[in-house]
């Protein structure tokens, strides 16, 4: 059976319809083990870790992977915290390694980084915010041979707009409700 979860095709069984087993989407597979560098900074990766997003695509962190947090733009550090802090870390491992790689589009890593904070339980506000903050603020790039990619369509100072109407959206009571993540990628303040 196959079921539409925001945007992702997810594949799930039989099985676990009728069990009411969890679904082999959207969970990561291991924890971080890694060691911090001397420069204070970098970590390596001593193990692999692997996320599987919810079209049941698997987004490998290989051993031996060093990560700096720095997929996550420092204009999101003030609000929530640092990469390697609190219950987005895994995910900002999964997406540093990805926009490290660059196998798939920018859109596509920034996106798996939402859904795989979810699956760390990180609250669907700081989820967003934090989703806001790398959709605009953080790497972007384009397919092999590509002239370029798209321009930034925020200044830093929006940022604080953009999280403050997402803040305002998810605890309000507002007509409109909570802000999509469409929203959020065409946010212009």
């Amino acid at each position: 059976m196959l079921i539409l979860h925001a945007g992702f095709l997810c594949a799930q069984s039989s099985i676990s319809q009728t069990t009411g087993a969890k679904s082999t989407c959207n969970r990561f597979s291991g924890s971080v083990k890694a060691e911090f560098l001397d420069d204070g900074r970098r970590m390596r990766l001593l193990e692999r870790f692997v996320y599987v997003d919810p079209s049941c695509k698997s987004w490998l962190a290989p051993a031996g992977a060093v990560v700096d947090g720095a997929s996550i733009p420092q204009v999101a550090w003030s609000v929530i915290g640092g990469p390697f802090e609190g219950k987005y870390r895994d995910a900002s491992v999964i997406h540093d390694v990805a926009c490290s790689e660059k196998k798939a589009s920018w859109q596509e890593v920034h996106l798996v980084f939402y859904y795989a904070m979810l699956a760390r339980n990180v609250e669907i506000l700081r989820a967003k915010v934090m989703y806001a903050a790398v959709y605009h603020f953080g790497p972007r790039w384009g397919p092999p041979n590509a002239k370029g990619t798209e321009p930034r369509s925020l200044r830093e100072q929006d940022f604080e707009t953009l999280r403050n109407t997402i803040e305002r959206r998810e605890t309000a009571k507002e007509p409109q409700g909570p802000m999509s993540l469409e929203e959020i990628r065409s946010f212009r303040p």
